[in-house]
């Protein structure tokens, strides 16, 4: 009997996990025009390695599944300023506790000047949820 409810736990799992939609972390720079924004974005499984973004170009987009077994953590570590005097570690994303995987979620942040905003989604204006520590 416990083989029969591991099969279908299983089972279960892999079919959602195939027909689940990629989660999403978006990073938009609009520190204004000329500058960088420079990140290092990193899961336990992946490590993207350190990138730049120009102001007001199409975001960088981070897609992936929750993972079946541990608890999928993505953090980034955004720099910016003429010296990348300014940064903070953000974690772009954390899977809740759950049985089965989330699917289809999006976090997106966006470094601004006077700090890094926070949305959930794409249809709510991000607010202000951060403001950058100096080296």
């Amino acid at each position: 009997m416990k083989h029969l409810v591991l099969f279908i736990l299983v089972t279960t799992y892999f079919r959602l996990h195939e027909a689940c939609e990629m989660n999403r972390v978006l990073l938009h720079n609009e520190l204004g025009p000329g500058r960088l924004l420079e990140f290092h974005c990193y899961s336990v499984n992946n490590d993207l390695g350190v990138k730049n973004l120009n102001f007001n170009a199409t975001p960088y987009v981070i897609e992936f599944h929750d993972d079946a077994i541990l608890i999928t953590t993505w953090d980034c570590l955004l720099r910016q300023g003429a010296n990348l005097e300014y940064f903070y570690k953000v974690e772009a994303y954390r899977a809740g506790h759950r049985i089965i995987p989330k699917c289809g979620q999006i976090r997106v942040w966006t470094a601004k000047l006077d700090g890094i905003y926070f949305s959930r989604d794409l249809d709510t204006p991000p607010v202000l949820a951060l403001r950058w520590n100096k080296a």
